[in-house]
Formats: structure tokens, sequence, C-alpha cells
């Protein structure tokens, strides 16, 4: 089967089980990968239904009591396995016998109270084992762990019932690095129970007395890299000379964790110092002194330095006599080989200026979390103290005035390397003086709003991350690393001022864009962490960020730390995923097609007005408009006329010499409408025609060719043929004065081509001997 199918099947496998099974499966939730997750699920039996597919499985902090031979029997891919804090008190004896591929198995912190080597006895793979916070007080009558050749970590032991280490208890451990072993109340530890392990480089005693400690590290033949002793007490501590002769064991690093010791016990540990081989580095974590600080003795024993040591680490040290203390001179001269020392979180507000003077071969000095203000450190770093110092940690102290500090720090001819991060300086100077030889700077999280030239100009690296800062306008000719995250940045800092940057880390601001233009300024730039800033997905940055493959070399938080905040539709979108549309990416080409397509518009929208007259429709529209204004007819007595008559210029003399003659000379006389003599001066010529047309009785046009070619004919036809035929009256007289093809008239006057062809016109005679009859029909047609 393929691999891809095999992986699909798995996974629909678990899927299956997961929504099928009982209440407590369905409380298991997998991965495609084969992890599958059920911790603090209020279990209380490992799940039914696992499958092959299975290659984690977490069901620690559950109320699991039992483990039978089926429970994992198909599990045969499973790697990792966690049981821990759980009910368990019974373990089948083949409930692992499947588990071939196991490398990973934590049974701690349950109930069993008896430990079996069938459990183990095929998990040849196994390369981590814990066995602690059980009931068992011994690791059973056989050797447990003989079948565990590949074994690299093994956990043993609880604070209470286990006291006792046999002979047998570590055998087959050969290749064994790093052993823990937690018996409190050990009571037996028989001579040559860890001579079997050959490899171990860590191990890990929690003992509560240190009376079988040396019995213990007798055995250890191999170079011990770490020691660690946790929870001892150590008022009993004492050795000889002599108990220590057969001590061969090398210990570079010595560990005392939540130990107890008064002044005495810590004497014979600084004598330990002496006689053990190779200490390099000493640390006490979370200890407590029981004493005043009177080691007078160390004076008696001639004791001039602590051993080989030389990195000291004490991590909240608890003193509750501190103020019976006595003076601590006395341990001073034991400090002149030491390199490194760390106190931190230990309430220290002062190192006296004796004891600066004294660590001679100080290098590296970490006072983190405690008390130190200017005030103290101007004692502290006073003259001649600490000559070859090169690194300082005052992180979390109560430090207030930079430029004070660095004055103070004067005195520190060598120092490169200067934390003092999380202290509330504020605000920062103009100027400030600096130890010569400043390299390095962390002013993280101390609150400040604006950086000046008080910075040093021989900085290569700094650091003002999680500060106030908007911009950073600094010159740094040599700063080769800035740190400046999670501040209020706007853009990328000029690259002209940082001529050698290599690395930059602005991440967390409310940098919106940037470009490959201001990546380039950066000659030197190795490596950029630019994420979590309120990047706009505009098209530019867009091509930018996803057309440039050499950019994920940079971008150390690429792509996942990169997401758009604007354009709405993309937020929340990986900058690598996003998409804009075309219309976004290219307005300008979009606004010239849409200008072109109107342009185009127009052009076939005055294509189809000339064609189908549309102008002639929209006079009509504005002359119905006019009209609109108007009674929709008018009174009686505002008539002035008996008839508006419409004729072409070219048939004026017809209607001025012949019609005027017989119409208004006649008895009784008509009166007729003529633009040439009755219009209003001035007057708009479109409402000339619609008033005279509303005030006559009657309308007369004069049809020729000449009128079908007239424009002004055309605008009084035109209101004619809207108001007064669509009036549905006879107010129109038509008037034939010379013969006209009716295709010449124009389509658009539909209801005049209708007229013509259903009602009679009177048309002008060319035999004079019927002219007055004519004139009869005329002015009778007028009267109507």
């Amino acid at each position: 089967m393929p691999r891809a199918l095999w992986t699909a099947w798995v996974w629909a496998v678990i899927s299956a089980f997961t929504e099928g099974a009982s209440d407590q499966a369905s409380s298991l939730s997998c991965d495609p990968t084969g992890v599958c997750d059920g911790h603090s699920r209020s279990l209380n039996s490992i799940p039914s239904g696992l499958t092959a597919g299975v290659k984690s499985l977490d069901l620690s902090d559950n109320e699991i009591t039992y483990v039978g031979n089926r429970d994992l029997q198909r599990c045969v891919n499973l790697k990792t396995l966690r049981l821990g804090a759980n009910e368990i008190h019974t373990v089948e004896e083949d409930s692992f016998f499947h588990l071939r591929n196991l490398e990973y198995l934590d049974l701690s912190y349950n109930r069993l109270s008896n430990l079996s080597s069938s459990w183990f006895r095929s998990l040849y793979v196994l390369k981590f084992l814990n066995l602690l916070g059980n009931l068992y007080k011994t690791l059973g009558e056989t050797s447990l762990f003989s079948h565990l050749p590949n074994l690299r970590t093994l956990k043993v032991g609880n604070s209470n019932s286990f006291t006792q280490i046999h002979e047998k208890d570590f055998t087959g451990l050969t290749f064994l690095e790093e052993l823990e072993i937690s018996a409190q109340n050990l009571q037996l530890y028989v001579p040559k129970s860890l001579k079997s392990i050959q490899n171990i480089s860590h191990l890990i005693l929690h003992l509560k007395q240190p009376v079988l400690l040396l019995d213990i590290l007798i055995d250890i033949e191999s170079p011990l890299n770490y020691l660690e002793l946790r929870d001892t007490i150590l008022h009993t501590f004492y050795f000889s000379e002599a108990s220590i002769s057969e001590f061969n064991t090398s210990v570079k690093k010595l560990t005392f964790k939540n130990g107890q010791f008064p002044d005495d016990s810590l004497v014979e540990v600084v004598n330990w110092f002496n006689y053990v081989l190779g200490i390099l580095e000493v640390e006490f974590d979370d200890c407590t002194h029981d004493g005043v600080g009177d080691f007078t003795a160390l004076t008696l024993n001639r004791i001039r330095y602590l051993g080989n040591v030389e990195t000291l680490t004490i991590r909240k040290l608890h003193i509750p006599q501190f103020f019976l203390f006595y003076d601590l001179s006395s341990i001073y001269p034991l400090t002149g080989k030491v390199k490194r020392v760390t106190i931190e979180n230990s309430k220290v507000f002062l190192v006296p200026c004796l004891l600066s003077q004294h660590l001679k071969s100080l290098e590296y000095l970490d006072l983190s979390e405690n008390l130190m203000s200017e005030e103290t450190l101007k004692n502290s770093a006073c003259e001649h103290a600490w000559p070859f110092l090169q690194t300082l940690v005052l992180r979390q102290n109560r430090l207030k005035s930079l430029e004070k500090t660095g004055e103070l720090l004067l005195t520190l001819k060598n120092l490169n390397n200067l934390d003092i991060s999380k202290n509330n300086f504020l605000s920062m100077p103009e100027t400030c003086q600096w130890p010569g030889k400043m390299k390095q700077l962390n002013l993280s999280s101390t609150r400040i709003h604006s950086l000046t030239q008080c910075l040093p100009q021989t900085l290569e690296i700094l650091d003002v991350s999680n500060n106030n800062l908007d911009s950073f306008s600094l010159i740094l000719p040599q700063l080769k690393e800035l740190y400046i995250s999670r501040n209020k940045l706007k853009t990328l800092p000029d690259a002209s001022f940082l001529p050698v940057l290599s690395v930059m880390r602005i991440s967390g601001n409310i940098i919106n864009t940037f470009s490959k233009e201001q990546l380039d300024s950066f000659p030197q730039l190795k490596a950029l962490e630019a994420g979590g800033n309120n990047f706009i997905c505009s098209c530019d940055f867009l091509s930018f960020a996803q057309g440039q493959q050499a950019l994920a070399r940079v971008l150390v938080d690429w792509p996942d730390g990169y997401r758009c905040d604007a354009p709405s539709h993309v937020r929340g979108q990986r900058v690598q995923d996003a998409r804009l549309s075309l219309s976004e990416c290219h307005r300008a080409a979009v606004v010239s097609a849409v200008c072109c397509a109107l342009f185009l518009l127009l052009l076939l929208t005055g294509v189809l007005c000339h064609r189908f007259h549309g102008l002639w429709y929209m006079k009509m529209m504005w002359a119905w408009l006019q009209a609109k204004r108007k009674p929709r007819k008018a009174p009686r007595r505002d008539l002035c006329y008996d008839a508006f008559v419409s004729y072409s210029e070219q048939d004026s003399y017809w209607v001025e010499n012949l019609m005027v003659q017989e119409l208004e000379h006649f008895n009784p006389p008509l009166k007729l409408c003529l633009h040439k003599r009755d219009f209003v001066p001035g007057k708009w010529i479109i409402d000339n025609i619609i008033d005279s047309i509303e005030k006559s009785r009657k309308t007369i046009f004069v049809l020729s060719e000449s009128f079908v070619r007239s424009e002004w004919c055309k605008y009084e036809l035109d209101f004619s043929h809207f108001r007064l035929f669509d009036e549905n009256n006879d107010a129109a007289i038509l008037i034939l004065l010379e013969p006209i093809d009716k295709k010449a008239i124009p389509q658009r006057f539909c209801k005049l081509r209708k007229i013509m062809n259903t009602r009679t016109y009177l048309e002008w005679p060319t035999d004079e001997t019927h002219r007055e009859a004519f004139w009869l029909n005329l002015r009778a047609a007028i009267r109507s």
C-alpha cells in the first residue's frame, strides 16, 4: 500500500475510533501524524480501539488504574507512551509486549507497589524510562532492567518507601547516561550497586541525609559531568581526607537544589571542592543557609581557593538570619580564581568593595533580580574592582539614572557587555560616559521613549526591545546587531545610520510595509525578524514579498510571523498566502479601461441617437417638461389668435401675401399668429413657439418640401405633434402646398404620417378656379 494511502487509512481508523467509541475514547484527540493527546480527560481506563497508526500516546493526569495485556496490543508502531500521574496499581505481564518500537515510557507517580522485569523484556529500543513516585520499596527480586540495552535515561525511587539499593538493581545498564534516584529515606546502599554503569554523565540524587553519598560516588568510575543533589540537609555533612581516598570520580559540575546547610557544613563543602578533581562549576539553586556567616574555620584550615571552581551560581538563596551575619571578609581570599559568578534573585543590595577587589579573575558577573541601586553600585564598582570583568548583568534591579550608571562603571576598563534591562530609567540624557571598550548594551524593558547620543559609539550589539520608541535616528557606525522589537516604530531605521548592520529584530512594532529598496540599502544584512507588525498588504508589498525567493533566507520568522492587517478581506492571512483582485492591483489600467468603455458607450449612444433620432426625442422631452408647467389647455379668454401658422421661410411669400390677405382682410376677419410679426422680441424662441400655439385656437401647418427641411418648422411640428396630437383634438390643420412624398416625412413624426393617411387635409390647387373653394374650406376649418 502506498505511504500516502496508508497514512490516510490510519487517520480514518483513528478518526472513526475517536468518533464512534465510548465517551472516554471520544475525548482522545489524534492528528494525522499519529500523535494522540488524552491527558487530563478524567479517563479511568486506556481507550479501546487503538491502532497501529498511533505513534505517540499521552494519557497522563487521568484516573487509569489498570493496564491489561490487550489494551495496547495493536499499537505496534508506538514510540512514546505517557501514563504518569494516574492511579495505576496493576500492569499485566505482557502489557507492553507488542511495543517493540517504544522509545519513551513514563509510569511515574502512580500506585505501583511491585515492579516486574517481564514488562520490559521486549522493549529493546527503549531509551527513556521514568518510574519515579510509585509505592515500591525495592527494584524487584531480579534484575529489572537487564532487557534494556539501549536505555539512556532512567528515573527511579520515591520520597518515602524506597530505602534500599542492591547490587543487582542496575545490572545491564551499561550505556546509561542519566540516572535519577529519589531516595530521601535511603537506609541501605550495597557497595558496587552502580559499578556496572560505565558511561553515566548526569547523576541526580534525592537524599535527605548525605550519609551514604560518598559510598554511592565511590562506585561511579566514569567521569561524571554533572552531579545534582536535591532536597539534601547538609547539617551532618562531613568527610575526611582518608574517607575520600577511594573517590576517583571527576565531577565537572555540582548542583545543590533545595538544600539546607549551616556555616560548618558550608565549610565542608568548600573543603570538598579541593579534594574532588575537576569541579569547575558549582550551583546553589533555591537553597537555605541556616547560619550567620561564621566561616572562620576556612581560615583555620588554611583553605586558599575554591579548588578549581571557575563558575559559581546562586539562585534564590534564603538566609533567615541575614541581619546577624558576620563580616564575610574571611571568604574573600577564596574567590581569586573564580571567573563567572551569578547571584540571582537573592536580595543582594551590595557587593563590598573589598570583595570586588579580590575577584581578580572575574570575567562574568550576573546580579539579576536583586536590589542594586546607584548608591550601592558606587561602592561595588570601586577603584580596582573586578579588573578583568567583561560582562556585567544588572537586569531588574533598582537603577534609575542611565547617566549615573554609566559614570559609575568607568572604573571597569575591560567591560564590553552590559545588561541593565528591566530597570526604570524612563528617559535618556543627551550625553553619557561609558567604559571605553563597550560593545554590547541591553536597555530592553527600561520604559525609555527616545534614544539620544548618550549611547556609546563603539557599540556592536544594542538591545532596546520592549520600550516606547517611535523612531530610530542614531548614527552607530560599528553596530552589527540591533534588537528593537515591541516598540512603536512605523518604518525600518535608515540604513545610512547603520552601515555594517547584519542582524535586526524589529518584530511587534506598527510597521505597515517595507520594500526591496529598503532591504537592499543594508548591504551586510543577513537576518531580519520583522513579523508581528501591522502589514498593509498592498499590491507592491505583496509583489515584493511573494516574488523574492531569497527573502526567506533573510527573514528568520518568514512566513508565519508575517500577517496582513489590511485590507480587511485579507486580515489575518499570511502575507505569503494573501491575494488581491485585479482591480486592486491595476487601478490605473482598470480606470483607463473604464474610461475607454465609457467613451465607446457614448460614441455608440451618439451613433444610435443619430440613427434613431434620439436628439429629437430629447427635444421632445424638453418641450414636454416646458409644457407640463403650463395648463393643459388655455382658458378661452386667454386665446389671442384664431390660428398659429407654421411655415417655412421659403413659403413666406405664399403665407404673407396670399393667406394673410384672404383670412385677415375678409369679413369677418381672422387673426393669425406669424412668427415674423407676432413673436415677442428677446424671448427664447422655443417659449415663443409654445406660447403662440397655446394662445391660438388652431395651428396651421403649411407643408412643403421646404417645411420638412426647416429646423424651426420641425420644432413647431414637434411640439404640436406632442401637445396637440396627444390630446386627441382637431387643433391641427394641414395644408399641402405642394405634392410631398410621404416617405420624406421623418419617421419620428409617426402620428403626423398617420393623420395624413387617415384624415382629410387641404391641398393648394394649381387651378385658380378652385382656389376660392380652398379659402372657403380653410376659413370653415379655422372657425370649427
